[in-house]
């Protein structure tokens, strides 16, 4: 397998340090931090109805693609972001595939409203699978079982901003060289989970510490901030740059009473 130059140098730069086990399995679920809190301000939003229709409803169950009869809601968000929401057909009635969507619209809401303008859809099944994302078309898909168990343990806006950076901001900076280059010069990763899949995984596993760090300052503990301040400072510097390029003032409060 031929590698690109600049992932050949990373993976040359990483070697010795790439062994090294960092300290978390991973961002969301195998730790008791709470980056994102249900109720952090955030913008009002409404759910707007479009009725039944046929989409690609995308399953880690099934290799059929389309199915009919979907739940079709909009997100409309008070800061002017709107996010497609596609419900499976299976779900008991609507007031149940609204019901998710909500919980989705509530973690959403959490994100920059440049990130939820970049995200075209997404597709919540009935049943118990993890989530997944797909760059290119801007969409991420979730499970209502487990949206529940991860609401459950404060772990849902943690998910669903995972994902989202696969769906809006992987396309562009998973392989921009300013990232490439910000990895090669940090060489340690905060979890293993980038660890096995730097390619694909660092830049969201890296974002949710960064986006605490940046939106919510004094939220991780002294010591949990010093690492991630000592372990990814040129990621942290690229993330940081890239946030504050969608919102000049991380701290204003954006929830209108």
């Amino acid at each position: 397998m031929r590698f690109p130059p600049c992932l050949l140098a990373l993976l040359l730069a990483t070697g010795p340090l790439i062994a090294e086990t960092p300290p978390f399995l991973n961002s969301v679920v195998s730790n008791d931090i709470d980056f994102i809190h249900s109720d952090d301000p955030a913008p009002e939003f409404e759910v707007i109805s479009k009725g039944r229709g046929r989409r690609e409803m995308p399953d880690r169950r099934s290799d059929e693609l389309f199915q009919g009869d979907v739940y079709l809601f909009v997100l409309k968000y008070a800061d002017d972001a709107s996010v497609e929401v596609w419900a499976a057909p299976d779900f008991a009635n609507a007031e149940k595939a609204l019901h998710y969507t909500r919980l989705l619209g509530n973690a959403l809401a959490k994100q920059p409203a440049a990130m939820r303008k970049l995200l075209h859809h997404v597709v919540i099944h009935k049943g118990d699978e993890v989530a997944f994302a797909e760059e290119q078309g801007r969409f991420f898909v979730l499970y209502s079982n487990n949206m529940d168990r991860r609401r459950a343990t404060r772990d849902l806006e943690e998910t669903v901003f995972h994902e989202s950076v696969h769906a809006t901001l992987e396309a562009k900076h998973a392989k921009h060289e300013d990232w490439i280059q910000a990895q090669e010069e940090d060489s340690r990763l905060l979890t293993e989970y980038a660890q096995r899949l730097p390619e694909k995984e660092d830049l969201p596993e890296s974002a949710l510490f960064v986006y605490t760090l940046w939106k919510y300052p004094g939220r991780l503990s002294p010591d949990l901030e010093k690492l991630v301040r000592e372990r990814i400072p040129h990621r942290l510097a690229y993330l940081s740059k890239l946030f504050d390029s969608m919102n000049p003032d991380p701290r204003e409060a954006v929830a209108q009473d």
